[in-house]
């Protein structure tokens, strides 16, 4: 059968067409893409994680743990796990026993050392959350705080801190946080590592 030239240049027209709607469909999702990819970056946040032991501008000896979100997008916390010596701390007691009682306190006494500590007012600790928390671009919150016990009328609580302010360079931090466009992240510290993940861990209930 033989194509007329009408009838070819019909079919050119058709494919001409055809190819122009592909490209252009091609081009809307790419730039699609690359909007998507920019309202990502617009609002990317960066949670860091840092320790101290003085405080400039009060001019207080204390040590802290803190986060900050240095990223320019807001940050929700989901999983943080604080790390000592290969095992997670989950009770602040019980980790102090571990790390930074006198070494001539029986072990099985070490728990109860603490404990005496604390109430009789040799050291105290501020707590503030993390977990579960929304943390606006450069947002600082000081999750542990430990101010210095005077070496004269706390020298117990003392001793515990010169030792917790060596220890607390050996700790380690897993933080998992999302954006508003759920996409999250692991970091991990000090290894200083960030890294995307489909999602974040899911603490199991203490009484499991």
């Amino acid at each position: 059968m033989r194509i007329t030239v009408t009838r070819a240049i019909e079919l050119t027209v058709a494919v001409s067409v055809v190819i122009i709607s592909v490209a252009s469909l091609f081009v809307a999702v790419e730039q699609s893409n690359v909007q998507r990819r920019t309202l990502q970056a617009s609002v990317l946040p960066v949670i860091q994680y840092s320790t101290g032991n003085y405080n400039l501008p009060l001019e207080e000896w204390r040590l802290t743990v803190r986060f900050t979100n240095t990223g320019i997008g807001p940050a929700e916390v989901r999983y943080m796990q604080l790390s000592w010596d290969g095992e997670p701390i989950n009770d602040t007691s019980e980790f102090i026993a571990r790390c930074c009682v006198p070494d001539t306190i029986p072990e099985a006494e070490r728990l109860s050392f603490v404990h005496n500590a604390f109430r009789d007012g040799q050291m105290a600790f501020l707590f503030d959350s993390v977990e579960g928390r929304f943390f606006a671009p450069q947002e600082d919150v000081e999750y542990i705080v430990f101010r210095q016990p005077d070496p004269d009328t706390q020298p117990i609580g003392y001793g515990v801190w010169q030792e917790l302010d060596r220890t607390r360079h050996d700790m380690s931090v897993e933080v998992c946080y999302c954006s508003v466009f759920e996409d999250c992240w692991m970091a991990r510290f000090p290894e200083q590592t960030r890294e995307p993940v489909a999602m974040c861990p899911v603490r199991a209930p203490e009484n499991e």
